[in-house]
């Protein structure tokens, strides 16, 4: 980079960045608002604990099936379309629901709630996706860090807010706002253009291959399994990403309200991890957002180490240590996040990069429920403290693994010569 501090607003000076930046913030507190209001309105139909499980069940099957459409048509068309399409289905699933949110037909209601969640899975890749079509290359990483932040924020922000308006005035406005996020995003949506240049099919070698749509679909999704196939650093990383997130984060958050209601102090104190970790969240994007090293791979995954410290304080520690080690987790997942998503936009082909984003969340988030299940039953079997030390462990052997391939430490498939940066971080 030609600019040693370079600003982590300068994204906001593109306008067309600008615009989804602004629509995404808002969106996102409606999105954080949601499980919080879905669960009151499960409770509120007297469905109980089972009926709960139920719908997040089938919302996260939903959302999966989504991601799964993404990474097989998601790059054949323009990815603000597809994001508006994403949204109208959104504001409407949840305007319906809005309406009568306790009376609704069970049948209608988790219809609505399968398409929400379908939307949301074709939403995010492309939400990823479209950053390169909108910024130059040197300003994706602040964008990138713009974009974590406001995630963070409506982490902490939404749920708060879904609780006070549920808490004053039932949860029925509470979905009338989460609408009026939808709203938003889609007014400015609309004035976002991608550039002809960016949306050329010619890139693509199977535009005029023929086939029927599901034929087109799997060849889709097959070429984005080749182009992670052809870059090591990315199929690793999936991988790692997939081992932790299903053998040491699910086990964690399981483990978590156990741990604090045996020997940290309660609620108070699960609900205090948790702020930590948002707290820690909120400034790694902003560290995030002003690193330069000619090595991102090998920065990103030391700060994935920081979960060994989350995992296994939930073992070992009393309540400050936890906080401590969650709001530091948060601060080097993070940090992870944004470089890995900067280094995915730089290297990935355009014409490919929603399939892989699609994949990469696949990956590393698909298997989380089932993770949940398996800790379920290491926990009744080795106990949850032995489950918790295990896990930290595993962080340890399986968060270096992407360094040991071509293109790991440099989170590039370009020869490390040809990498022009100092060594060295500006923070």
């Amino acid at each position: 980079m030609t600019d040693p501090k370079p600003s982590m607003f300068l994204p906001l000076k593109h306008r067309d960045f600008a615009f989804l930046w602004t629509g995404q913030s808002l969106s996102s507190i409606g999105n954080a608002m949601f499980p919080i209001i879905l669960a009151m309105v499960v409770l509120d139909r007297h469905s109980g604990a089972t009926g709960l499980g139920v719908v997040l069940a089938v919302q996260g099957i939903a959302l999966a099936v989504g991601t799964v459409l993404a990474a097989s048509i998601g790059d054949r068309w323009r990815r603000t379309r597809v994001m508006i399409g994403a949204d109208v289905v959104r504001a409407l699933g949840v305007a319906a629901i809005a309406i009568a949110p306790v009376h609704l037909n069970t049948a209608v209601f988790m219809v609505l709630v399968i398409a929400i969640g379908i939307a949301e899975g074709l939403f995010l890749p492309a939400y990823s996706a479209v950053p390169p079509r909108l910024l130059p290359e040197e300003a994706l990483q602040g964008g990138n860090a713009l974009s974590a932040l406001s995630q963070y924020v409506s982490m902490v922000a939404g749920p708060t807010l879904a609780g006070l308006v549920i808490a004053g005035v039932g949860p029925g406005p509470a979905l009338w706002i989460d609408v009026g996020t939808f709203a938003a995003s889609l007014a400015t949506l609309v004035f976002i253009k991608e550039t002809d240049a960016a949306n050329a099919r010619d890139e693509s070698p199977d535009e005029e291959q023929p086939g029927g749509i599901i034929r087109r679909g799997l060849r889709d999704f097959n070429e984005g399994i080749r182009e992670i196939r052809s870059r090591p650093w990315v199929g690793a990383s999936i991988g790692m990403a997939t081992v932790v997130m299903t053998f040491c984060v699910a086990p964690a958050f399981l483990a978590a309200p156990i741990v604090a209601e045996k020997s940290l102090g309660g609620s108070a104190a699960y609900g205090g991890a948790f702020a930590a970790l948002g707290v820690g969240s909120i400034i790694g994007s902003i560290v995030g957002g002003k690193i330069r090293t000619s090595r991102p791979g090998t920065v990103a995954c030391c700060g994935l180490f920081t979960i060994f410290g989350s995992v296994g304080s939930l073992a070992v520690l009393p309540l400050v240590g936890v906080l401590i080690c969650w709001a530091i987790a948060g601060v080097g997942v993070t940090v992870f996040s944004i470089l890995w998503m900067t280094a995915l936009q730089q290297d990935v082909p355009d014409r490919v990069l929603g399939r892989v984003m699609a994949l990469d969340w696949l990956g590393s988030q698909g298997l989380m429920p089932l993770g949940y299940a398996a800790a379920g039953l290491v926990a009744a079997s080795i106990g949850t403290r032995d489950m918790l030390i295990v896990s930290a462990f595993i962080v340890l052997i399986a968060a270096p693994l992407p360094l040991l391939v071509r293109g790991g430490t440099t989170f590039s498939s370009r020869p490390a010569a040809v990498e022009n940066e100092p060594a060295g971080t500006t923070v």
